[in-house]
């Protein structure tokens, strides 16, 4: 039996050209702006004219565009080396940039898959995040005429060897931070998920739920105080809390000198991490007192990450 694995993410602009078209196909998914069409397209187009100019600032900030699609091609491809296999063949699928993931269904059915595993880099699900990529491959899946067996995996949030893997990074943090400021003052560790409009989470989102449970089993047995925050939020609506930018300020107030941020939801560099996390909140933080401040870092060209993911499929049965 030939075994496809789609690896979906949401990617992202990957040069300055593709941010305005990026965030108008972002917005125009439903499960990202829950408005009727054809109202959700206007919306989504004023959004990417608006936003698009900071946005674009941002990304030249850190180098012009994002780079997940190359963490996730390497991630990709140390993990078809994995799968030793010839029946096994590794595809990615981006929601909302190329390559897409119609493109990558069309490549598993001209190679000849007979089931297709689908496994979203986001460890923490959501009907905004894994939910739409899902409903994506259906809708795509229909136009091939293609009905392959499907094997989705909905979340990984405290899998064994992505949380490991992921304190070993933070303790790695910790020790430079306590190396190189050890006399500094309080250290506290701040863990940031990406946040969550409270309209999605009141429809029944399971998303704040596989966040505290990563959270649960990365700080087990850390000798720091630390705390969970949610960070990328957009527009004036309530969104889950606290958000980042608070608990910066209320930590700075309260006297911690030293700070370590995990990045708790992703699982290669983006925006969210290279622009708001190193460059937005860093400069927050010193405003606000806080002298040392240190980023955990993401997987990118980590050699683990991909074992991580062979683990993941073998306890799904592949």
């Amino acid at each position: 039996m030939k075994t496809g694995i789609l690896l979906l993410n949401f990617g992202g602009p990957w040069t300055l050209k593709d941010v305005k078209p990026f965030l108008y196909r972002l917005f125009s998914d439903p499960a990202i702006l829950g408005i009727p069409t054809p109202f959700r397209h206007l919306v989504a187009f004023l959004i990417s004219q608006i936003k698009g100019t900071s946005s674009i600032e941002n990304y030249s900030a850190i180098g012009g565009g994002s780079p997940q699609l190359k963490w996730t091609e390497h991630q990709a491809s140390q993990l078809q080396t994995l799968l030793t296999s010839d029946f096994f063949r590794v595809e990615i699928g981006m929601r909302s940039a190329e390559p897409g993931i119609p493109f990558a269904l069309s490549r598993l059915k001209d190679w000849g898959a007979d089931r297709v595993v689908l496994l979203p880099l986001f460890p923490q699900f959501s009907t905004t995040t894994t939910g739409t990529c899902f409903k994506a491959v259906n809708d795509a899946l229909r136009k091939l005429k293609w009905d392959p067996q499907l094997i989705p995996i909905r979340h990984w949030p405290d899998h064994s060897g992505y949380s490991g893997l992921m304190r070993n990074l933070l303790d790695e943090t910790i020790t430079q931070a306590e190396t190189e400021s050890s006399s500094s003052g309080p250290l506290h560790i701040l863990f940031s998920a990406h946040s969550l409009p409270l309209s999605v989470v009141k429809k029944g989102d399971p998303y704040p739920d596989d966040v505290h449970r990563s959270w649960k089993s990365m700080s087990e047995g850390l000798a720091h105080p630390h705390s969970l925050c949610f960070q990328s939020r957009n527009g004036r609506l309530p969104w889950l809390e606290p958000y980042t930018e608070t608990a910066i300020e209320k930590l700075g107030q309260s006297g911690v000198k030293r700070l370590v941020v995990t990045p708790l939801s992703f699982v290669s560099d983006h925006i969210e991490t290279l622009w708001e996390l190193d460059l937005f909140y860093a400069d927050l933080a010193k405003k606000n007192g806080i002298t040392h401040y240190y980023r955990v870092k993401t997987f990118n060209d980590h050699p683990v990450f991909p074992e991580v993911l062979r683990s993941i499929l073998a306890e799904n049965g592949i």
